[in-house]
């Protein structure tokens, strides 16, 4: 599934292939038409999407302008023209439209991703109390590592140092993201 950033600067979706496919043969996407990735919020050309690659036709060149009347997959947000391989938004999937198709929080556009050598630099110096977590925004397991240490006077301090030390690692090889999916800097 992609979001389909429009000639109108607005990001549609995501939609599923059968979508794409069949706006691919209206003519409403084509090869220099920009996606998003909802997983890391890279953004592709649709020739360059390995589900997509082959259904272009030779032909097609720029991208019809978009109808100004709403429909299902218009929303209210409008983005800037976006580069290709820029990570313009941050996705944050979290209410569903009547249509069904989740929109975006555009609301942190344009906020960096969190450092990986800070997150890094916080498990191993406090990893313990899950303050790394906290920092990428997965708040549960960090209060989670956090009332375990604290409750259990320390003692627990043996399982979340181990828990801190595998999350290390995760964040060394990039395994472990911010909570919505997006690779750390």
């Amino acid at each position: 599934m992609y979001s389909v950033v429009g000639s109108d600067g607005q990001v549609y979706g995501p939609v599923d292939m059968a979508t794409l496919n069949q706006w691919i043969g209206e003519g409403r996407i084509v090869p220099t038409t920009n996606l998003i990735d909802p997983i890391d919020g890279k953004v592709i050309q649709a020739q360059m999407a390995p589900a997509l690659m082959g259904t272009f036709q030779s032909g097609a060149v720029a991208a019809p302008p978009v109808a100004s009347q709403p429909g299902p997959y218009s929303g209210p947000y409008s983005g800037p023209n976006i580069a290709v391989g820029q990570t313009p938004i941050q996705v944050n999937i979290h209410n569903q439209p009547a249509y069904g198709y989740p929109r975006y929080d555009l609301t942190s556009y344009g906020t960096p991703p969190k450092s990986r050598v800070t997150a890094m630099l916080l498990a191993f110096f406090l990893g313990g109390l899950g303050i790394h977590r906290f920092y990428l925004g997965h708040s549960g397991s960090g209060v989670a590592m956090l009332l375990l240490t604290v409750l259990t006077c320390g003692y627990g301090g043996i399982i979340t140092g181990i828990w801190a030390l595998v999350d290390l690692i995760m964040i060394g090889t990039g395994s472990l993201r911010e909570a919505n999916g997006r690779a750390l800097a």
